[in-house]
């Protein structure tokens, strides 16, 4: 009987064993998107890490922040006209009795009507926006709006896209962050 369990057990090492080494990479997902790498090297040491699939690094193009709307708002008319730029309200208004820069009450987004809902990457053409800097760095004030041009996926595009409004807006910044790209609904 003993033999037989441990023969059981040799099998079952031989067989996690056979399957690590013919592996080198394994990738598994669970239900939450989170991916966990797993990397063998020279069969001995692994290295890990979890990365979530709904999430990837963004450079934000930040012209200039404020807590005050109407000044910030007024900013980006001015920017648009001047630049021949789009201002996208992405179907926002301003709710001055709550604050909030938000998705107008007019809006078929029911989920968002009356909230804020925030910019992500999409194309690679300089548009204005207004967004809350929270949402894109989670140490700044909730209500600090800022003025942004453009979101890219590589920081080379966007230390390019930052030399040029650094000529008109000498404060503008890079913001570098995790931006959820996963279903907002």
């Amino acid at each position: 009987m003993i033999c037989n369990i441990k023969g059981r057990i040799l099998i079952l090492f031989s067989t996690g064993f056979f399957t690590l080494c013919t592996s080198p990479v394994q990738k598994t997902t669970n239900q939450q998107t989170d991916t966990v790498l797993t990397i063998q090297r020279n069969n001995s040491e692994e290295i890990s890490e979890t990365k979530n699939e709904d999430y990837e690094t963004a450079f934000v193009i930040v012209l200039d922040t404020s807590e005050q709307f109407y000044k910030m708002y007024d900013l980006a008319k001015a920017t648009s006209e001047k630049f021949q730029l789009e201002f996208d309200t992405i179907e926002r208004t301003y709710f001055p009795e709550t604050n909030i820069w938000g998705v107008s009450q007019s809006s078929s987004d029911e989920i968002y009507r009356g909230q804020y809902f925030p910019r992500r990457k999409g194309d690679e053409k300089d548009k204005l926006s207004l967004e809350y800097m929270y949402w894109y760095d989670k140490k700044s004030n909730d209500k600090k709006l800022m003025l942004v041009s453009n979101i890219f996926s590589f920081s080379m595009d966007a230390e390019k896209s930052i030399a040029a409004w650094r000529k008109n807006y000498p404060q503008a910044f890079i913001l570098q962050c995790e931006m959820y790209l996963g279903c907002m609904h």
